[in-house]
């Protein structure tokens, strides 16, 4: 059955084809869920979306190429088989723009240089809006009309890079990001505005509300039948009603609904602040049913820790009793608790309602971070050091303290610096596999974590977000290395369609992964408009937990980085090689546009066309 979404564009609202380990997997060595769901194509098998999840001066001489044009192309840094060929260098050269053609709109980073990013205010500021209304066009479908929840994302066609096919299901960390965009939308923020409504930004915090609404009609329902999980959601179907996917029935994770329970917070502040009372009273009552559920359910006694993964007993009773989930992520502890599942940690000590005394204690007693020392400087230690391990850094204040910004802010170093040096054209993250069925989780950094990186042959687009949030204030834009190394990025062949975009790609460019996803696109743009961080810093000192949640912070510096000064001897550093484009030919922008009034100039531009449903 097809559905409109809020743009008037129609999508095919089924699922992709299943295998036996469809939606959700167990929880991985790495403490999270992944999504084991795929489709397929005469070209390719796409792996599922989703994080196999565990838990500001520049140097722009430092490997700064005098300009695009003497960056090589990646060779032998990542050597990896190409399994989507084309047939020909003529067809390759066939679906590429030619001299004096217009690009499509949604090709706009290759008007761009890397050296004009970092030199030319103007090119900066305009990259960055190109980007923002492009991906306008994918948040405008990321969701259900009706519901306001968030669909894991789109699958694409191979070939036009047009949407294909829902994916139909969701989890708590996804509505997060989703919340976390409507936030800033309704506090004003001007790039929020470009992507809630870019046709008319004014329009942009009534469209954030609306959707806010929604969410809180769909999350009260769920709570209402089934009140056993206390109001946190598992991994869910997008449906109507909401219904948990099989691998999460009577079964909440508490990673996922540690990143949610945030965004839900500071929604309600924004929704009051903003004047809709109405809706934030609702999200207020909603709130307190957590904090008054939160320590029941997820913090043992005995073993003084927060649960990981909870099985509700009884889904259908608020009396309910909680066990540990069998074979997933039992306690946010340990390298659990250092990188996302600290903002469970956070939020069970700051607004956990019956808390026993000595529990913050026993909580950060079982998690302690690292102290490494990299030849780029010193950082905490990693799991593996994906761009999705920062994502705690996204929503809590944590560089509020001037030791955690410059530990952020070496972190990213580091992280440009190992991909220049290694001859990686992108940043590595978990990601779904390119060219195959398949989630690869050991993406990140070499040599800062606790696990082995294996599969850095492979770039994620969203691997760019923290070092966006980094430069997110700079004024101007000019000299932002994370819009170089997004922009890096998007030049490869079919990173860039009519949604926006791409998810990953491997690093010579002969593979992507052929869908557009929550995970994949939301915390660049969260990133870009600077994160939720003060809107929760206000939060928390209008709760009078501030104080409370800096100590807690400042004594897991000193527990686990010591008082040694932090060691920065470079600073960033630029892509130093291009994705080669001869492995594969771009989208092919140029189907279906004789039915755009006669007119064969092609067009990113997203309407009904673009869309398949047969």
């Amino acid at each position: 059955m097809d559905s409109i979404n809020s743009s008037g564009y129609r999508l095919q609202d089924i699922s992709p084809l299943r295998n036996d380990s469809s939606g959700p997997s167990q929880a991985s060595k790495g403490g999270g869920a992944g999504e084991g769901a795929a489709f397929s194509d005469d070209s390719v098998l796409v792996g599922a979306s989703g994080r196999s999840r565990d838990l500001k001066k520049a140097d722009p001489s430092f490997l700064k190429p005098s300009g695009d044009a003497a960056l090589p192309v990646a060779d032998n840094a990542a050597p990896v088989s190409a399994e989507i060929q084309a047939t020909s260098a003529s067809e390759i050269a066939g679906a590429q723009p030619k001299a004096g053609e217009d690009l499509p709109p949604c090709r706009f980073a290759l008007k761009y240089s890397v050296d004009e990013i970092m030199n030319n205010p103007e090119k900066a500021e305009a990259f960055l809006r190109d980007y923002l209304t492009t991906e306008a066009n994918y948040y405008a479908a990321a969701r259900n009309e009706k519901t306001g929840l968030t669909y894991d994302g789109i699958n694409l066609d191979i070939k036009t890079g047009k949407p294909l096919q829902i994916r139909d299901w969701s989890a708590p960390s996804k509505e997060c990001l989703d919340m976390g965009i409507c936030i800033k939308a309704l506090s004003g923020d001007p790039r929020a505005a470009l992507v809630m409504s870019k046709d008319d930004p004014s329009k942009a915090p009534e469209k954030a509300a609306d959707i806010l609404k929604k969410k809180m009609d769909s999350y009260e329902k769920f709570y209402n039948e089934n009140p056993g999980y206390g109001g946190f959601m598992p991994w869910f179907r997008v449906s109507d009603p909401v219904k948990p996917m099989p691998d999460w029935e009577a079964q909440i994770p508490g990673l996922d609904n540690g990143e949610m329970v945030w965004s839900l917070l500071v929604a309600e502040q924004a929704l009051r602040k903003a004047g809709y009372s109405e809706t934030a009273n609702r999200y207020g009552q909603y709130n307190e049913m957590l904090q008054q559920n939160v320590v029941k359910m997820f913090y043992d006694p005995v073993a003084g820790k927060v649960r990981g993964d909870i099985k509700v007993m009884n889904p259908h009773s608020a009396d309910s009793a909680y066990e540990p989930a069998p074979g997933k992520c039992d306690y946010l502890a340990g390298d659990h608790g250092v990188h996302e599942g600290s903002m469970m940690l956070l939020y069970v000590s700051l607004f956990g309602k019956g808390l026993p005394e000595d529990a913050v204690d026993k909580i950060w007693g079982s998690t302690t971070m690292k102290r490494v020392e990299s030849k780029w400087g010193t950082t905490w230690q990693a799991f593996w050091g994906s761009s999705h391990e920062s994502w705690a850094h996204l929503f809590l204040p944590f560089r509020d303290n001037p030791e955690f910004n410059k530990l952020y802010e070496i972190r990213e170093i580091i992280r440009t610096q190992n991909a220049a040096e290694r001859g990686y054209p992108g940043l590595a993250a978990s990601t779904n596999k390119p060219g195959a069925d398949g989630y690869l989780s050991d993406c990140g950094i070499e040599g800062i974590g606790s696990q082995p990186v294996t599969h850095n042959d492979v770039f994620a687009i969203y691997g760019a977000f923290p070092t966006l949030l980094q430069f997110a204030d700079k004024e101007p834009q000019s000299g932002n290395y994370g819009l170089a190394w997004l922009l890096n990025m998007l030049q490869t062949q079919k990173m860039q369609g009519p949604l926006g975009g791409g998810e990953s790609a491997t690093n010579d460019g002969a593979k992507i992964s052929p869908m557009k996803t929550i995970d994949g696109t939301l915390p660049n743009i969260l990133a870009m408009t600077g994160g939720l961080a003060s809107e929760t810093a206000e939060l928390l000192k209008s709760k009078g937990v501030y104080d409370r949640f800096m100590k807690i912070m400042e004594g897991e510096l000193r527990e686990g980085i010591g008082t040694e000064p932090l060691k920065q001897p470079v600073g960033f550093a630029l892509p130093a090689v291009k994705v080669p484009t001869e492995n594969i030919p771009d989208y092919d922008f140029k189907v279906g546009a004789e039915n755009e009034g006669g007119s064969n100039k092609l067009s990113g531009a997203v309407d009904p066309d673009f869309f398949i449903t047969e």
